[in-house]
């Protein structure tokens, strides 16, 4: 029992370093995607505020990334990560702050930050992406960047199977939770932004594969309004081809086709399914523990449709005005 329990344990640090090096290829081989990279050069004022739904890894790979810049976490609790799976060595510019609730203003003065980072929210209803949004435009200074990463709940080329155990989950979803999102949260962000009165938006959305092989194409539709394309992004790409343009396209072996297809299955399960499993059961019986599912979405090519995108928020604000 020991030997196993210590096997998933060095399964669970594989699959979330593999996680954080997903996530660089995602980003075009930066940690942060936006302007703000190449902008953080001051220690005093540059700030980073990171929510994200996958727990602390990622902040504090940031947090060492840009060590002339302040990095908060918001954690929905006192303690985010066992304590075996904390940082070794904490860096002096990283900040772990508890929140638990992000209905409730965040803890920090307007114009805070020069950047804030949305990643893989968990499954909650509207109204609390609503108030993340607003809140992360009210703390972010004239002209900051905001990221955002965000997961659909509905999967690109569905067989039947994969449709039945999308059509469960969602059933599962609203019995836990009766006001839970089930629209998909690339439309829902998009829009939350555009209504906050972020400028400058620039997106792709990104195939993820399910299981198998990383195609270097594929047509992901069903996406909602315009894109702007700017800072270099493409409006559309399969994750095969965001490792070719990290310089990575010789690594595209099948082990790396079955880390990013596991990762992929990890962010879905931890946005989607941590509400209707149990706290312990991280990679336990969640719909991909059928073989028959995986082999028709590798079959099928399924993917997951995975939304990156930054925006401004405007250097000036908008002043409303009253006709006599």
């Amino acid at each position: 029992m020991a030997e196993n329990s210590q096997e998933g344990v060095a399964s669970m640090a594989d699959l979330r370093f593999g996680a954080l090096m997903v996530s660089k290829w995602l980003s075009f081989g930066r940690v942060l995607f936006s302007p703000a990279h190449f902008e953080l050069k001051n220690s005093v004022e540059d700030r980073i505020l990171v929510l994200d739904g996958l727990g602390q890894d990622w902040s504090y790979y940031c947090a060492l990334t840009y060590p002339s810049a302040q990095v908060y976490y918001i954690s929905p609790s006192p303690s985010n990560l066992p304590a075996q799976s904390e940082p070794v060595a904490p860096a002096s510019n990283y900040r772990l702050i508890h929140h638990p609730d992000l209905l409730a203003p965040f803890p920090f003065p307007k114009g805070f930050f020069a950047a804030v980072v949305f990643r893989f929210p968990a499954a909650a209803p509207e109204a609390t992406y609503r108030a993340a949004i607003s809140e992360c435009k009210r703390v972010l200074r004239p002209g900051g960047h905001l990221e955002v990463s965000v997961l659909d709940l509905d999967l690109v080329n569905m067989g039947n199977r994969a449709r039945r155990a999308v059509r469960d989950l969602k059933m599962r979803m609203q019995s836990t939770d009766s006001e839970v999102c089930l629209m998909n949260a690339s439309d829902a962000f998009q829009r939350l932004i555009g209504r906050r009165g972020f400028e400058n938006l620039s997106r792709c959305i990104v195939g993820v594969p399910t299981a198998g092989k990383m195609p270097k194409s594929v047509d992901l539709t069903n996406q909602a309004g315009g894109s702007n394309t700017t800072s270099g992004m493409p409006s559309q790409a399969h994750f095969g081809d965001l490792v070719a343009m990290s310089g990575k396209e010789g690594a595209s072996d099948d082990g790396i086709s079955k880390m990013v297809a596991r990762v992929g299955r990890w962010w879905y399960s931890r946005c989607y399914e941590s509400m209707v499993l149990q706290p312990d059961n991280e990679l336990g019986q969640n719909i991909w523990s059928d073989e028959t599912l995986l082999n028709e979405c590798e079959k099928r090519q399924t993917s997951f449709r995975l939304l990156i995108c930054h925006a401004q928020k405007p250097t000036v604000t908008r002043r409303r005005t009253v006709s006599v």
